[in-house]
């Protein structure tokens, strides 16, 4: 995933970053672009239109990482940039999951609890990372990562609601296994200082 994730930002971050840069625009307000483009697939989830929800989803991430190259680029990189873009991320992966609860509410009732499950495992993948860098500790281990979440995401809205149940099953069972994995790593960490 690692190479994926870097060809990407080579042939699509870094060149339409640098097109952001002549306009100028500071990094906390294409932060709050992604949230705009989070809300957007909210409403294509929740209408049933999820291939519209993968665009959707596919410019959000982006926009979430143009704000890093372009703050990098502009040595403009702060503390409440750092903030602001962490707690964003975390909202946008709210809304685009409840989207999706809305949309199986009263379709099909058992897929909410993957849902539930899904959001709960991408919120302790962040919070255990953060955490573990407050102790120092870089706990870079499991393979549901945000970029992994959101590729997987992608994938399950082009193919469909169908499909998207499985995707969720994935993701659920995906981001507690990276959760647990963190956990036991700090766990080890710890022990060794």
């Amino acid at each position: 995933m690692r190479s994926i994730k870097d060809i990407g930002e080579r042939l699509v971050v870094k060149p339409i970053a640098g097109l952001l840069l002549r306009f100028r625009i500071p990094p906390n307000v294409i932060t709050f672009s992604s949230l705009v483009f989070a809300f957007i697939a909210f409403f294509f989830y929740h209408r049933g239109t999820f291939w519209a929800g993968a665009i959707a989803l596919l410019l959000c991430g982006l926009f979430d990482t143009f704000d890093g190259e372009i703050a990098r680029r502009t040595e403009r990189v702060t503390k409440l940039g750092g903030f602001l873009d962490s707690t964003i991320d975390r909202i946008n992966e709210f809304i685009i999951y409840f989207g999706l609860f809305f949309y199986y509410y009263g379709k099909e009732n058992y897929v909410l609890i993957w849902i539930l499950l899904a959001t709960f495992g991408s919120l302790m993948v962040s919070y255990t990372r953060a955490r573990a860098e407050g102790l120092g500790i870089s706990p870079r281990v499991g393979v549901f990562e945000r970029f992994t979440r959101f590729l997987f995401l992608i994938i399950g809205s082009l193919f469909g609601p169908r499909i998207m149940i499985y995707i969720l099953v994935i993701l659920a069972l995906g981001t507690i296994q990276t959760t647990l994995q963190r956990i036991i790593f700090v766990h080890h960490q710890t022990l060794k200082r």
